[in-house]
């Protein structure tokens, strides 16, 4: 049985890399497009969980295990984007707060 390695996950670093030609940032990580990515895995995901629901109720589907698996993956995703709204929101009320 062959077990594949882990892959090392890309960070913040690498994903932040100049570019050598030109020597301007290769960075698009804008707060907009990491709240759009998450957004949108938590719509995808939420999505694939109705879907599942559907064809498990329907009879179409017996795969209870992999639906509960799915539903998890949807709330792990909603949190993400509610843990980052809240950080965008405290981030703007301490900006607020600042005195001029």
């Amino acid at each position: 049985m062959f077990i594949e390695p882990i892959q090392p996950i890309k960070g913040i670093n690498q994903l932040n890399e100049i570019d050598k030609t030109s020597g301007e940032s290769k960075n698009n990580l804008s707060f907009k497009s990491i709240f759009g990515n998450a957004l949108n895995d938590y719509l995808e995901s939420e999505a694939k969980v109705d879907e599942d629901i559907y064809k498990l109720s329907t009879g179409q589907s017996d795969d209870l295990h992999n639906l509960m698996i799915n539903a998890q993956k949807a709330e792990v995703s909603l949190d993400l984007v509610i843990q980052l709204r809240n950080k965008a929101l405290d981030a703007y009320n301490e900006i607020m707060r600042m005195g001029i």
